[in-house]
Formats: structure tokens, C-alpha cells, sequence
């Protein structure tokens, strides 16, 4: 790549030209933007003759149930563009290592009738989330966890809507956590960096991370998933919701998209992810140790065990500790 081709593409960041080599991370050249000081890898998609947006939906609309027919006539109904079935299966191949859910579709498609992702809306702080969940891959990866499976299966009836009108919101109550977390470069950062191509407004990049990840990633399970529990030490109501949530080699991620890595607001994102996780712990009697919690965005990813973290916290005027 000449110097005249990094003045040519922008920062996937903050969108700024002003872009200096970094590196090398396995193989793949590594950039720097003098702007915002962040570190990236240029993606590119293949076929890149049509529109990214195309790509991303056209294997969402397979991952979600639909014949390669099926994804033809939805592309071009919503494109009104002409693709063959033989394109589109090109693409799904392509894109493979990064939409795994591929590898179990077919079980699925075979062993679960009817709709795949069921959903409903709830307002908390004057604000409309649209909780999902991915009916079989939760029943699949909720094998060892059938509380878990009951609490999300089961929402629509233990929703509180009236906790939620009342209760504390975790802003209001952050915890000084002495995290030590863990980063790296991940699939939740391959899955977030695809999505985000076809989205070109920074105030929907959480809604297409999580509506991605959720169709055509093998372990995310739900999205925007409402949590409760009185925390007896301080004798407060804690609610709010889980961003992200998934299931990997029999442990529960809570996850949180976030684009913002300074230090204050990690602190606010572990304080925030540390509350939910316990609060998920309590409602399903699984134990904390068995919970991981991480933010992410298209570059990094930060991970912590919220069994290990100490912390402390003054509420009304008194200072409380958990120290393990």
C-alpha cells in the first residue's frame, strides 16, 4: 500500500484522514489515527462492487430461517437489485468464520418449528428497549442453565413493570471496582466491525451490533434483557438491562457494546456490568463465579470475572466493601 492510499481511506472511529502505519498484528497492517489515538485494522468486504448493506443482510435474512430463494426475492424487494442464489451462497461462505451461526442452522432449521426470535418492548427511564431472544439457540446452550432458560422464556409474565418505573438506575450508584480486565481482539469485535458497515448512523450502531450478533453469531442468546434484584447491603432497587447476552463453553458473558474506552467510563461500564451480572446471578440461583463480563467495540475487547473484583461504595453517606 503507497502513502497516497492511506490519505485515501478514514478513520473507522472518530472518521478522520489522519491515519499513520502501526505495525503489524498477525499478518494484518495495523493503523493509527492521530486523531482520536486509536489503533485499527482496515476491513474490506469482498464483492465489494455492491453495497456492504446488501452483504450483511442478505446473509441475516438466511441465518434467520430464509431459503437462498427466499433471500433473493427480500434483496431485491429491498434493494432493487438483481443477485443470484449462487452469489448470495458465495457470500455466506466468505463471511464465514465471522457469522458461525451457520454451523448449527441446519440442526435448527430441522429440530425447531416456528419463529425463531421472539421479542417485546418495555420503557425504562422514559426510554423503549426491545428485548430478544433466540428461541433455540437458548434452549441448545441453556442445557445446564434451565433457570436461565425459564428467566428469559418467561419475561413477558415476570417483567416488573412498576420495579422499573421506581427503581434505582445503576448510574446512580457506581461502584469503585478494582478491575483487572483482560484485552483483546475477539470475535465480538469481528461481529461488531461487519455489522457496522452497513450502518451509517452513529446513533443506531448499538441496535446493529446487537440485532447482528443476535441472527448470525452460534453463542449470543439474547439482546437488551431486563434485570432487577434489591441489593440487600444496601437495601436499594438495582434495574436496568443487559446489552448482550451469551453462552460459551457453559459460562454467561454479560456484554455491553461501547465505542468509548476512556477511563471513566470503563469504570462506569464494569460498576454497570458487575450489578447486572449479580443481579442475573440472584433472579436465576446460578453462581456468580459461572458469569463473565466485557465491553467491546470494533477493535477491542475487555473482559473481567466479576467473582473475583473487590470493591467499595458510599450510599447515603455510608462507605460499603466486598473484598474477596
Amino acid at each position: 500500500m503507497t502513502q497516497k492510499n492511506i490519505e485515501d481511506f478514514k478513520c473507522p472511529i472518530c472518521n478522520k484522514k489522519d491515519i499513520l502505519y502501526n505495525g503489524w498484528n498477525q499478518n494484518k497492517q495495523i493503523y493509527y489515527c492521530k486523531n482520536c489515538k486509536k489503533r485499527f485494522e482496515r476491513h474490506e468486504l469482498k464483492n465489494n462492487n455492491y453495497n456492504p448493506s446488501i452483504i450483511i443482510n442478505a446473509i441475516s435474512y438466511f441465518n434467520i430461517g430464509n431459503s437462498l430463494n427466499d433471500v433473493v426475492q427480500l434483496i431485491d424487494k429491498k434493494y432493487k437489485t438483481k443477485v443470484t442464489t449462487n452469489l448470495i451462497y458465495s457470500w455466506i461462505g466468505d463471511y464465514y468464520k465471522i457469522c458461525n451461526y451457520k454451523k448449527i442452522r441446519a440442526y435448527i432449521l430441522k429440530n425447531y418449528n416456528g419463529g425463531i426470535i421472539d421479542a417485546f418492548s418495555y420503557n425504562h427511564n422514559d426510554c423503549n428497549y426491545n428485548f430478544m431472544f433466540h428461541k433455540p439457540k437458548l434452549k441448545i446452550l441453556c442445557d445446564n442453565h434451565p433457570k436461565l432458560l425459564d428467566y428469559i422464556t418467561k419475561m413477558k409474565e415476570l417483567y416488573p413493570k412498576n420495579f422499573f418505573e421506581k427503581g434505582r438506575k445503576h448510574s446512580n450508584l457506581n461502584l469503585d471496582i478494582n478491575f483487572r480486565k483482560e484485552g483483546k481482539y475477539n470475535q465480538a469485535c469481528r461481529l461488531a466491525d461487519f455489522s457496522l458497515k452497513a450502518c451509517d448512523k452513529n446513533t443506531e450502531k448499538r441496535k446493529f451490533v446487537e440485532n447482528f450478533m443476535l441472527i448470525n453469531d452460534s453463542s449470543t442468546v439474547a439482546c437488551e434483557v431486563p434485570v432487577w434484584f434489591w441489593e440487600k447491603y444496601l437495601d436499594v432497587g438495582i434495574c436496568g438491562h443487559i446489552d448482550i447476552l451469551q453462552i460459551r463453553k457453559g459460562n454467561i458473558y454479560v456484554l455491553e457494546y461501547s465505542s468509548n474506552d476512556s477511563k471513566n467510563k470503563e469504570e462506569n461500564i464494569a460498576s454497570k456490568l458487575f450489578l447486572y451480572a449479580s443481579g442475573l446471578s440472584f433472579r436465576t440461583s446460578i453462581p456468580l463465579m459461572k458469569f463473565r463480563c466485557a465491553w467491546f467495540d470494533q477493535n477491542n475487547y475487555y473482559e473481567f470475572s466479576p467473582w473475583e473484583q473487590n470493591f467499595s461504595v458510599k450510599f447515603r453517606n455510608k462507605l460499603y466493601f466486598r473484598k474477596i
